[in-house]
């Protein structure tokens, strides 16, 4: 064991000194935020090309929950997950979160790989440079030599770049900002998406040539990676888009082609980080070095095996991101439109709260339509075996002659962070829509950033019992049932879902649902489950003005 200061740390023994990778003298974590396996794959990235093909490479990586920045750049440094270091949100504050760390340095943070390095290399030059100012919250800053906030990723790669040249430090994290930006200002797969994933891979040029003019790129480990992918405008749910992300080993003591075929998750990082140089981890991380990238190691041999799933079919219409196909119709009827995206298999469904096997649906042959509100589940099957995820759709059907049952009220509301105070607040637009959601009320009279949202309805529930409720916000949302506060999802983050619960009696109750969009992307579906009710977007056709 090794004690710093006061503070009793336990070192486990996954790195041993006589299983160090040799020839390793220097590694650069170079952090893409918002890069996706798609960006590399869609755009002309020849550096990134060149790292895969001499490197080792897998683009089945995986973030941690939820899929925003603050939880996996602490996870990517501190070789722990969200409940062991306690960076759960985008609002979290080393002074001000909820959740401690399960062990704490003498300044009160969960020990990163910054501070293996300080403790158990003292002699080595550490730098931290980085584009987003949020990453400097996430680390101590007595724990690194070189520490400086770049502002832009021009900025920043150019002060990596030089205190590359001047001082030919250990271990340099850089993190570059420009391509999350573009995911949310232009949409990830966006062309605009594309450039900046492409000017990544020139600004990783400059960074490896850099180490070329210092002379030290022959003894210079390489990982490039992400804290997260993205959909649509945004990321923080739970889809494939948003979880996975590319994990890149290139340089010395790596391996030349070598697909990694073991699971790499977001906290992995900072170990193989740890294990590259011969560092011993605290007994309270969880990330696992990949061995198998490493000169003169063997592959591990795996029992279970990642399982290659083909695209789930596509449901229309479309709801766009983040929520269920279907929507709001106010129609006799709805067509329901089933696609198929693969060139195999066959795609069955379920109508109601049934997951599709082979024995208990139907097969999709043609257009079909629906008469009242239901769910629909499908998925493609191929010799009777499901092989892709289930899609689904909330198809929400109400009478023509319904009045909009939501009453809102909007409010402009400079540097919004969290929900704020409505009652200090004259609201700038009202008026009735048909759900909970932002498509309706965001409007062209509505400003899409710094805007509060408030809507009120009554929810007919037809069988007493026990009602869970869900809200699905990128930024914050709260919501209340007959004035008691049931969902708490406050805060500034991406798309994430919360939720609550309570007994219900028979009746209408009046449901209040406040919603926030600080800046960039936004999004609200609310949900509920109950007696008989399976978890849907709550439909407009047992919603009501008046109790």
């Amino acid at each position: 064991m090794i004690m710093t200061m006061g503070t009793l740390f336990l070192w486990s023994c996954s790195s041993k000194e006589e299983e160090t990778p040799k020839g390793i003298e220097h590694i650069i974590v170079i952090g893409i935020d918002g890069m996706s396996p798609n960006g590399i794959q869609k755009a002309n990235t020849p550096t990134l090309d060149s790292m895969i093909q001499n490197g080792a490479a897998t683009m089945y990586a995986r973030a941690v929950l939820p899929s925003s920045s603050s939880p996996n750049w602490a996870s990517m440094i501190s070789g722990a997950d969200t409940e062991q270091h306690g960076v759960t949100s985008n609002g979290w504050e080393k002074f001000d979160h909820q959740l401690p760390p399960v062990v704490a340095s003498e300044e009160g943070t969960f020990p990163t790989i910054f501070t293996l390095f300080k403790d158990q290399r003292p002699e080595a030059h550490v730098g931290a440079i980085y584009d987003w100012d949020g990453f400097g919250r996430l680390f101590e800053k007595s724990d690194v030599d070189f520490d400086i906030d770049g502002d832009h990723e021009d900025k920043t790669t150019q002060e990596a770049v030089d205190y590359i040249k001047k001082h030919t430090p250990k271990f340099t994290f850089v993190h570059l900002d420009h391509v999350d930006h573009a995911g949310h200002a232009l949409g990830h797969g966006s062309p605009a998406y594309y450039k900046s994933v492409e000017k990544a891979d020139s600004l990783i040029a400059e960074i490896v040539n850099a180490t070329k003019q210092a002379g030290i790129f022959d003894k210079t480990m390489f990982i490039v990676s992400a804290d997260h992918g993205g959909l649509g405008f945004g990321h923080g749910g739970e889809s494939v888009a948003e979880m996975e992300v590319p994990f890149i080993l290139y340089g010395a003591g790596i391996k030349k082609g070598y697909q990694i075929e073991e699971t790499v998750y977001q906290y992995d990082n900072a170990a193989t980080v740890a294990y590259a140089v011969g560092l011993q981890t605290p007994q309270a991380w969880i990330g696992r070095p990949v061995k198998g990238a490493f000169v003169g190691n063997e592959a591990p041999k795996l029992v279970y095996k990642r399982k290659e799933q083909i695209t789930q079919p596509k449901i229309l219409p479309d709801a766009g991101y983040f929520e269920p196909s279907g929507g709001v119709f106010k129609a006799d009827s709805v067509a329901v439109v089933m696609q198929n995206p693969n060139n195999i298999g066959e795609i069955r469904y379920t109508i109601g709260n049934t997951v599709p096997s082979f024995e208990n649906s139907e097969i999709y042959r043609d257009t079909f339509y629906l008469r009242k509100t239901e769910i629909v589940k499908a998925g493609i099957f191929q010799e009777k075996e499901l092989v892709s995820t289930i899609a689904e759709g909330n198809f929400r059907i109400v009478s023509k002659s319904k009045q909009d049952p939501v009453k809102f009220y909007a409010y402009h509301v400079k540097g919004i962070k969290n929900l704020p105070d409505y009652s200090s607040l004259n609201p700038l637009q009202e008026g009735f829509v048909t759900e909970f959601s932002h498509k309706q009320a965001i409007s062209e009279d509505v400003p899409q950033e710094q805007v509060a949202l408030a809507y009120e309805s009554y929810l007919d529930v037809l069988q007493a019992g026990n009602y869970t409720f869900y809200t699905n916000s990128d930024d914050g949302s709260k919501l209340y049932v007959n004035g008691t506060e049931i969902v708490d999802n406050d805060g500034d983050h991406g798309v994430m879902e919360r939720s609550g619960s309570l007994e219900l009696t028979k009746g209408r109750h009046l449901i209040r649902v406040e919603f926030f969009n600080g800046g960039g992307g936004y999004h609200l579906d609310v949900k509920y489950k109950g007696p008989n009710v399976p978890k849907q977007i709550i439909p407009a056709n047992h919603l009501y003005r008046e109790k």
